[in-house]
């Protein structure tokens, strides 16, 4: 792993405007929902890093995995890619996507939320 490179997950849910997923994928880009929340972060976005849009939820049937009837925190990941580039606007990145078909689900312990 290289230590320059940085990960991050992304939301693609905008409130009214539904799941922007397949338009990121479309157009190569991860836009940041908010005018004014996570600007420093997304500036701190760099050419190079690791970047995947991610949906979490509850479940409760039909988990991938044991869960003994019990609702649980999941993860979704749908597509994951590459950064190519950023405006620096604290807005919008360039990424070269790779869907996930089916998307790859895994258990989570929570999520922390800015």
């Amino acid at each position: 792993m290289d230590s320059d490179t940085s990960y991050w997950f992304v939301g693609a849910l905008w409130g009214g405007n539904g799941d922007q997923t397949q338009r990121f994928i479309s157009q190569g880009i991860w836009e940041n929902g908010y005018d004014d929340k996570h600007l420093d972060l997304v500036k701190a976005i760099k050419p190079g890093d690791k970047i995947a849009i991610k949906a979490a939820f509850t479940q409760k049937n039909d988990l991938p995995f044991q869960s003994k009837g019990s609702t649980a925190s999941v993860m979704a990941i749908k597509a994951r890619g590459t950064v190519t580039s950023n405006e620096g606007d604290g807005r919008l990145i360039h990424v070269d996507w790779e869907p996930l078909t089916p998307e790859k689900r895994g258990k989570t312990r929570g999520n922390l939320k800015a």
